[in-house]
């Protein structure tokens, strides 16, 4: 049975006293006795001591362990033990290392790690290519190679995880969107990438809806011209009334589509470019569009109700969380006969701004709920449960959530009713004290 160095120490001091008990009895002289064998017993722990400093300092080798008792035994072990954990922890530490390297590099964007002050630690090989950042930047400030004015406010505001799109540092037709990740105290993670070719793919798609709107309004506009003059001519007969009205209420739905096409393709081009979020009053918000649903023709019949938490707002873009609230609202009502109860929240959950939706509808199955936020999907085709509606309002909801890190979720079920709801992120939550 091992014995551990406290003990052992005890023991060679009993041994001491022992000697210097029988030896004072034998001499005479008792108190001499004491301090000499405590002198001996003083002198040999410092030649101890000093024999492990000097093994320890010259690197703690295993060939070369010194002839210690007691503590000094059980420290020399100890360190021992701890060298070895660490050779092996090491070991281990080089592989993810390498294994993290290895994957660094073959990733198809920039990455760049960076210390507290910003100070280039370690890059990848796109990183020169991207940002013109190569291994003779090390322990170069980042703002020191990157000295745009938008870049520079990103270091500045010390947030978790941010971004910001700038020109491509060679090509001035060329744009990359740069990510700054926060992992620690200590260390920043950058991620640039080359989104040039998005943003060309997105200017197309957004020149070919805003010309294809552009040649349907053209005619359209001409077709509800003349049928408005139709309506308000006296010479239409009772039979042509019905379907110049039905015509003209067409007319108005296109016309609406067109706008709700044009809004979603500007939605799905801004996502790639930043925009400046600014505090957005919800409470004022919320509660004039609540305002202006309950007054208007279609909510007449419905029960509405409202709670709004006058002290939460949020961070974002105003015309488009408009559209969230209104788009919501405005399905509730339209989708649901009338006497349906439609309640509206505005409430703080775990640090994050919820809004939801509820009513006492007639549901939806649960087949239909993942295509909702579809283009043009429908759950109901009749023309009577359709005519307001354009099948694209909760494809613009989507993206505009998916633009401001917000979560949409959808829970229903046949006559049971709906609830649609919007969680806006903790960094975006603004809390009045």
């Amino acid at each position: 049975m091992q014995i551990s160095g406290w003990k052992q120490e005890r023991i060679a001091v009993l041994v001491f006293v022992c000697l210097a008990l029988v030896t004072g009895w034998v001499s005479g002289y008792w108190s001499w006795s004491l301090l000499a064998w405590l002198l001996v017993y003083v002198i040999w722990k410092i030649t101890e001591f000093k024999t492990f400093y000097d093994w320890y300092m010259k690197g703690a080798s295993r060939k070369y362990v010194p002839i210690n008792h007691g503590v000094f035994e059980a420290i020399t072990c100890k360190v021992i033990n701890n060298k070895a954990q660490t050779k092996e922890a090491q070991k281990r530490n080089k592989f993810l290392l390498q294994q993290f390297v290895i994957t660094a590099q073959a990733l198809p964007f920039a990455t760049i790690l960076l210390n507290r002050q910003f100070e280039i630690q370690w890059s990848n090989h796109i990183a020169e290519e991207i940002l013109n950042i190569g291994d003779g930047d090390t322990n170069t400030r980042i703002d020191n190679i990157i000295r745009l004015p938008a870049f520079v406010k990103l270091l500045s505001t010390g947030k978790q995880d941010q971004a910001v799109k700038l020109p491509h540092g060679k090509y001035n037709d060329k744009s990359i969107h740069i990510r700054l990740i926060k992992i620690n105290k200590e260390r920043y993670l950058m991620v640039a990438r080359d989104i040039s070719a998005q943003e060309a793919l997105q200017q197309s798609r957004k020149a070919f809806v805003a010309n294809a709107s552009h040649e349907l309004r053209t005619p359209l506009t001409v077709i509800s011209g003349y049928l408005e003059m139709l309506q308000s001519s006296a010479d239409i007969s009772d039979d042509w009334t019905d379907a110049i009205d039905q015509a003209k209420d067409q007319a108005n739905r296109m016309s609406k589509i067109i706008e709700d096409m044009l809004k979603l393709s500007k939605i799905e081009h801004d996502r790639v470019i930043e925009s400046d979020d600014k505090e957005i009053a919800m409470p004022e918000l919320l509660n004039g569009l609540f305002n202006d649903i309950k007054s208007s023709v279609d909510a007449k019949d419905h029960q509405l109700s409202a709670e709004i938490n006058s002290a939460l707002s949020i961070k974002g873009d105003e015309s488009e969380i408009t559209s969230i609230c209104l788009n919501l609202m405005h399905n509730a009502i339209i989708h649901t006969p009338p006497g349906t109860a439609v309640a509206i929240k505005w409430f703080e959950r775990n640090g994050e701004a919820n809004f939801w939706v509820t009513d006492s509808g007639p549901g939806i199955d649960t087949r239909h709920i993942p295509h909702l936020t579809e283009r043009f999907y429908r759950v109901d085709n009749s023309k009577d449960r359709n005519q307001q509606s354009t099948g694209l309002g909760l494809a613009i909801v989507k993206h505009i959530c998916l633009k401001h890190g917000a979560e949409l979720d959808i829970e229903s079920e046949p006559d049971q009713g709906s609830q649609f709801k919007v969680v806006f992120p903790r960094h975006r939550t603004l809390i009045a004290d």
